[in-house]
């Protein structure tokens, strides 16, 4: 399976999350009963195809991660890196610090992610090159100018992109070199892989995989999450 490749997680968790209004990274904050970064760690933790985790964490922050992670054992290798200044920052160091083969980087701030999607998505990245879990918009879509409603937009055209987001590590360091070397500020991986002429592939995503941006997603994830925990050991 996956051509012999080695699979390795990339948990990005660098950065300081100051739309939580929090005195603590959103990464740290408590969702259920452990840390908000363990619930991705134990979930490629559990994935068999995954053969090492490296988490990034916030540099002068990296002693208080591990303390918090204390009740985290990993079945495989796993590291902790020092993130960056910026989001795609962390993300290269995290690529630089695993091996060749497929990276799957995925957002801390990401709780909801299961081993199953996770697995499925490296699946699709090792048929077609690559791939990002998305999920497609059930929204009515407009394009708005000026807060004036321009024109309607196709909503099974519009899809919204997650992570984890995988691509061969020499590809992905080769696209991350070159936004810094071009001073391009990225928001993900797909859209710098896109800049370099890649076509992206999209898996499945889920809503339970939202990213936490405000406290009321923490809550809302905090409800949703234990029903999903309670229902798997019913």
């Amino acid at each position: 399976m996956l051509n012999n490749s080695r699979v390795t997680a990339i948990v990005v968790a660098g950065g300081m999350g100051t739309r939580m209004q929090a005195q603590v990274p959103k990464q740290f904050m408590l969702l259920g009963s452990r840390p908000v970064v363990q619930w991705s760690l134990e979930c490629f933790n559990r994935l068999d195809l995954v053969d090492e985790i490296i988490l990034v964490l916030p540099a002068d922050r990296i002693d208080e991660g591990k303390s918090l992670l204390s009740g985290f054992a990993a079945d495989k290798p796993f590291r902790v890196v020092a993130g960056g200044e910026r989001r795609q920052d962390s993300v290269s160091n995290g690529v630089r610090a695993a091996d060749e083969g497929w990276l799957m980087v995925h957002d801390a701030a990401r709780p909801g992610m299961t081993p199953d999607l996770a697995r499925d998505a490296l699946l699709v990245a090792d048929k077609k090159g690559n791939a990002v879990c998305a999920v497609a918009s059930v929204d009515t879509l407009v394009r708005v100018d000026s807060g004036r409603i321009v024109a309607p937009l196709d909503r099974s055209e519009v899809y919204r992109l997650q992570t984890p987001q995988i691509f061969r590590r020499h590809e992905l360091l080769a696209a991350l070199e070159h936004a810094d070397t071009s001073n391009l500020a990225i928001t993900d991986e797909s859209s710098i892989m896109a800049k370099m002429g890649h076509e992206i592939y999209l898996a499945e995503g889920s809503e339970l995989n939202n990213k936490i941006t405000c406290p009321h997603d923490l809550a809302v994830l905090e409800i949703l999450l234990t029903e999903r925990d309670r229902q798997v050991k019913i």
